[in-house]
């Protein structure tokens, strides 16, 4: 028995359903409300604005918007009604509707202020009522909240999203024990506002006599902000401070000709969004300063702490998950190229990095846009996608106003005025993409000046003509200026006091080349005239104004003096920007000709980056497979004693950290671009796997990048001095005793396969002379995958290689535990070449590789013709299902390939297979779109009328996704118009609700049934109804739907006065009872719609199922109009429905002081009693809501006028 008492009651399910109602899809709409006036972008900025007015919020709802550390940083789906009413009323400069805020709009009125009231005051009844909620009350609120939902899709402009969801939870299923819950959170939020308000007035009263204490609050916060201030001490050390505060002095003096171009507010949104971005763009294209001039926003507007950093150690260092800080890091991964121990280093602390951010930091790195192509392919966080912001793109490039803007606030800022003639005409790459450096150069300099818009047209040759310039008449300034090229683009003021060893050598060297004299002072003198010219000083600390000088000025000098560039320079600007190839007819191309009386030197440079394990600057370096430097770098390790080369590319190095943290590069090669987990595999194959035990050689490194010619230098040396290849590469090791020795074949896999990745047959052929016959077809596992040695050509397209391990023995089936096999990987990269030769050595066109699939299922997605059609040449099969149930033909058909479809479908793919899942090929095809792939499946007999797994049919498939195009070719394909779909809607159903015209025109007269039934009941009338569609109401009506059958009438509640004429003239019954018995006159809130529907002779005095008539559902739901409407016609207003309560108690119940009036005016008992024996002044005395208090006050005043 104890189970029948918490039975669930209708009236209880009904209070709970619209409890739902209002706490999920009505919530969420006034969520999409508060998008469409306030972004969440713009949010904390308008918040931090107008918080000082904000009204009194509950504790969580301040802790929300107003956090005690960061700002909210959410997208406003953890906001309840509660706030969002709030903030819409106060912030949104939404007009209040006719009544004014916080009271009972008219009914009439539909302004978006009234539907948000309506929505509030539906959760204030929802949440006061403890007796459940009886039908005809149901009814009614569910009918309003629904009219008003309609309106507000409107507004929004989403057509009727939130309409069908209220539809859709009217006819849902309802668990008492899930449900209850709604119920439960609407009365919590209320009661918390109630609260609210009590606590207002308890605090007017407190404020006054507790000024003591809000002194000694005040003199608390005084305290609180000299602690935090401390944090930060604690944190950044002050030396540290002053240092940033100088840097941020000259950031702010750089920022005043900052333009916000036109993009500017979408950067600003992302670094308010994410707590890393990555700005990217090409040299002079405004990174820095952009990011600085995001980092000032931020302080100046959301109260962060700037915090400059040379290295990410000083995130960790400085960062507090409990500050609002910004760092800003220029070049994160390197400036010419990948500086791969950097990106290594990265990736190793991320975590702590994260970390230090917390919740309310932000960094803020920059890269330039060469180094990121470079590194496109790489696995970095700070390289992900979601961070970047590339300046350079579509998007954000500058256009022609911000050209103009950023040119003259550097003219203004340094007393310039240009006439319009004057103004340049930027058409050239490199003058788009430097312009904001430019602008600063040419108004700095009065030479560019006089060279007017020539500057802009090239800048890299005037630049060098300053060069030129400089190198003639001011040479202790150029000499400065290469000094500090040589010192890492960094000199100190220590460097000169003390004469700092490195820089006093450059000097000398430098001095002697420029053939100049000079003391310290003078260089440091020289620096200062320069200053944002050529130089800019922060922190005793100059370096070159931009990387773009820096490049030129390293091409001027380096030219010239090309020993000191291979002495002086980085590994990676040696790598670089060293060629061999004679670039001087491309003024903007800046590399250095290696001379030839330098190539002995270059070598030289090579081999000292060898012996301090720069691997990856030496062995990638193309020049080094160019002949004319391979054989100085041959010369040069002929002047190595065997031992030292033994030592150097053969001895075995385990967990050296030092050289591991510069060969962990690998593990970002950029040389493979296929996407797949080879260069992550390749990095495994190259420092010998798992972490903790990496072991390897630097001849790794040769067999890999293809140094063919070396490598063959090598082995000669090794037989030259009696030793055995095999046992200096590790693929023989001592066995048991004594001089046995035992074949090592995972080493010997491991170069095998590295050679594959070269493309260097010959590296191929020189290992495959001394390997085991038997690793031709061995894998090696590596960290991520198994491969064949075999596998890895066909993957990389090498041919020459896959021909030459297919002639060698090399099985083209040898698949692993990953199922991988040459032919799929060969297929799915679309190398012809190689499917041709595996096909000729045998591979089997149906064997399954990776996840299941066939070479065909791999060729087909990706839309590869040429190799499809040899693949069915050799026998594949083209109806085989991958593991997932996927044929070829539906891998083409879902990727939109039509010329592969077409391909398969004539070598008799069958056009209605089931895969596992359920999809067929036209169910790929509708997903796709292309209404040529569905033509073409027609024409070669796939089943229009099949149903998918999930029950859907073709023909609603393609209605539900708005493809009017291919309903119209699936219906005169002969696709049934009449068979329903997934949830049991009809293609006339889906038409209708959709507003597709000449679609529903073209079923009505293909066959389909204009009354049939969907599964909840519902007609296509009523369906066009619900979403205002006139025509196809009209269209409909004239095919022969019953007006009278199912459904309510929709048009009472949304108002469409147009389509209540269509339904009348079509013989509409204007007396006829819905779901819940209303008629249509008592769901109507239009008093244009209460007439039509008095015209058609409606009963105005007919009760509903509930016995409740339309004037007590009117009054009731505070329809002024409607009111005023019903009772000017013979109307009794005195008539109640069964429970006795008469429509003036109705009005006072709710609250409605201007229907009461009304209807005391019409005559209305002021004294009925109702069923309960409650009269109206009771009924006026009942508890309410504090924000309904002036409401009773003005009750009581028409109860005594009454009397």
């Amino acid at each position: 028995m104890a189970t029948i008492s918490y039975a669930a009651t209708e009236e209880m399910s009904n209070i709970n359903r619209v409890s739902r109602l209002l706490m999920d899809p009505c919530t969420d709409q006034l969520r999409d409300l508060l998008r469409f006036y306030i972004p969440p972008a713009n949010f904390n900025t308008i918040i931090q604005t107008v918080k000082s007015r904000l009204p009194r919020l509950t504790e969580p709802q301040r802790k929300l918007i107003l956090p005690n550390y960061g700002v909210y940083s959410g997208n406003y789906d953890d906001m309840d009604i509660s706030l969002l009413y709030i903030l819409l009323r106060n912030f949104c400069g939404i007009q209040a509707h006719n009544k004014g805020w916080g009271n009972a709009p008219d009914s009439a009125d539909r302004s978006v202020s009234a539907n948000i009231e309506r929505l509030r005051l539906a959760r204030n009844r929802c949440g006061h009522s403890t007796g459940g909620m009886s039908n005809a009350e149901f009814n009614q609120v569910w009918s309003e909240i629904r009219a008003t939902v309609v309106d507000l899709d409107k507004i929004l402009g989403i057509g009727n999203k939130y309409q069908k969801a209220v539809d859709f939870i009217k006819n849902d299923t309802m668990d008492p024990v899930r449900d209850r819950h709604f119920g439960d959170q609407l009365l919590e939020q209320i009661t918390e506002t109630e609260n609210i308000k009590k606590d207002v007035h308890s605090l007017q009263r407190k404020t006054e006599e507790n000024d003591e204490q809000v002194i000694e609050v005040k003199q608390r916060m005084k305290k609180l902000e000299r602690s935090q201030q401390n944090i930060h001490e604690r944190y950044i050390p002050l030396n540290i401070q002053e240092q940033h505060k100088t840097i941020l002095e000259s950031w702010l003096k750089c920022d005043k000709p900052f333009h916000e171009i036109h993009s500017f507010p979408d950067i600003l949104d992302k670094v308010q969004s994410h707590p890393i971005t990555t700005i990217i763009g090409g040299p002079g294209s405004g990174k820095t300063t952009t990011a600085r001039h995001l980092a000032l926003r931020l302080q100046n507007d959301f109260e962060f702490e700037i915090v400059p950093v040379d290295d990410f150690t000083e995130i960790k260092q400085y960062g507090h998950p409990k500050c609002k800080l910004v760092f800003i890091l220029d070049d994160v991964i390197g400036v010419f190229g990948v500086e791969y121990e950097k990106l290594r280093n990265l990736e190793t602390y991320r975590e702590s990095i994260l970390n230090a951010l917390g919740e309310r930091s932000k960094i803020l790195f920059t890269c330039r846009k060469a180094v990121y192509n470079e590194a496109a392919n790489l696995k970095s966080f700070v390289l992900d996608k979601i961070y970047l912001f590339d300046l350079e793109d579509s998007n954000n490039q500058l256009n022609a106003e911000d050209r103009k803007q950023i040119l003259n606030n550097h003219c203004k800022q340094n007393d310039l005025s240009l006439k319009p003639d004057e103004l340049p005409n930027v058409s050239s790459t490199v003058g788009c993409m430097m312009y904001p450096l430019l602008c600063k150069l040419f108004c700095s300099i009065s030479e560019y000046q006089a060279l007017g818009k020539e500057f802009f047209e090239n800048p890299y040759v005037c630049i060098r003509k300053e060069m030129d310039y400089l190198q003639g008449h001011k040479k202790i300034q150029y000499a400065s200026l290469i000094i500090c090229m040589f010192c890492q683009n960094g000199i100190t003021e220590k460097m000169m006091t003390k004469e700092d060893s490195r820089f006093m050598a450059i000097k000398e060297k430098v001095f002697e080349n420029c053939r100049v004299i000079g003391r310290n002072s003078e260089i440091k003198d020289s620096l200062d005239h320069m200053i944002n010219t050529f130089t800019i000083r922060t922190d005793k600390r100059y370096s070159l104004i931009h990387d773009s000088v820096y490049e030129v000025l390293a091409f001027h000098y380096g030219n010239q003096n090309q020993e000191d560039m291979l002495v002086y320079m980085s590994s990676s600007f040696v790598a670089k920007k060293f060629s061999i190839i004679d670039t001087s007819d491309d003024p903007g191309d800046l590399h250095i000709k290696i001379h030839k009386e330098h190539y002995s030197a270059f070598a030289k440079r090579l081999v000292r980056d060898l012996k301090e394990s720069e691997l990856y600057d030496v062995f990638m370096n193309k020049t080094l497979k160019i002949k004319c430097i391979y054989c100085a770098f041959i010369d040069e390790l002929r002047k190595l004693s065997y031992p030292e080369i033994k030592t150097t590319f053969f001895e075995k190095k385990e967990n050296l950290s030092e050289i591991l943290a510069k060969t962990d590069k690998m593990r970002f090669s950029q040389e493979s671009k296929t996407g797949f987990v080879g260069d992550w595999a390749r990095h495994s194959l190259l420092v010998g796997g798992f972490q903790g035990k990496s072991h390897f050689r630097t001849i790794n490194w040769v067999v890999s990048f293809g140094h063919s010619q070396l490598l063959q230098f090598l082995f000669d040396q090794v037989t030259k001095h009696g030793e055995s290849i095999r046992r200096v590469l590790g693929w023989e090791v001592q066995g048991g005793s004594g001089n046995s020795y035992i074949s090592d074949l995972d080493e010997q896999m491991r170069h095998l396969i590295l050679s594959c990745y070269s493309g260097d047959v010959e590296v191929v052929k020189l290992l495959l002379k001394h390997c085991d016959i038997e690793c031709i077809n061995g894998s090696n596992y590596t960290n991520f995958t198994y491969d064949t040695p075999l596998v890895t050509a066909s993957r990389l397209g090498h041919i020459d290689i896959a021909d030459l391990l297919i002639k060698g023995g090399a099985d083209c089936n040898k698949s692993e535990e990953d199922g991988a096999n040459p032919l799929c990987y060969a297929s799915d990269a679309g190398h012809v070449h190689i499917v041709e030769l595996l096909i000729e050595g045998g591979a089997d066109c149906n064997r399954i590789g990776e996840n299941g699939a066939t070479p065909l299922c791999y060729a087909s997605g990706a839309g590869h013709v040429e190799i499809v059609d040899l693949l069915i040449k050799g026998g594949a099969d083209c109806n085989k299902s991958s593991e997932y149930g996927t044929t070829p033909l539906c891998e083409a058909l879902g990727a939109g390939h039509v010329e592969v479809a077409d391909l398969l479908i004539k070598s008799g793919a069958d056009c209605n297979s089931i895969g596992n899942y359920g999809t067929n090929p036209l169910c790929e095809a509708l997903r796709a779109g292309p209404v040529d792939i569905v033509d073409l499946l027609i024409k070669n007999g796939a089943d229009l009328n099949e149903s998918f797994k999930n029950g859907a049919t073709p023909l609603c498939e393609a209605l539900h996704a708005g493809h009017v195009d291919i309903a119209d070719l699936l219906i005169k394909g002969g696709a049934d118009c009449n068979k329903r779909g997934v949830y049991g809607t009809t293609p006339l159903c889906e038409a209708s609700s959709g507003g597709y015209v000449d679609i529903v025109d073209l079923l009505i007269k293909s066959g389909a049934d204009c009354n049939k039934i969907g599964k909840y009941g519902t007609t296509p009338l009523c369906e066009a109804l619900r979403a205002g569609h006139v025509d196809i109401v009209a269209l409909l009506i004239k095919g022969g739907a019953d007006c009278n059958k199912s459904g309510e009438f929709f048009t009472s509640l949304a108002g469409h006065v147009d389509i209540m004429g269509f339904l009348i003239k079509g013989d509409a019954d204007c007396n006829k009872c819905g779901e819940y018995g209303a008629t249509p006159i008592c769901k109507s809130s239009f008093t244009d719609i209460v007439d039509l529907l008095i015209k058609g002779d409606a009963h105005c005095n007919k009760s509903v199922v509930y016995d409740t008539t339309a004037l007590c559902i009117a009054s009731r739901a505070g329809h002024v109009n409607i009111v005023d409407f019903l009772i000017k016609k013979p109307i009794d207003c005195n008539t109640s429905g069964e429970d006795g309560i008469t429509p003036f108690c109705e009005a006072l119940r709710a609250g409605h002081v201007d229907i009461v009036d009304l209807l005391i005016k019409r005559g209305a008992d002021c004294n009925k009693i109702d069923k309960y024996g409650t009269t109206p002044l009771c009924e006026a005395l009942r508890v309410v809501t504090l924000e309904q208090h002036d409401i009773e006050v003005q009750r009581h005043h028409v109860l005594l006028t009454a009397k």
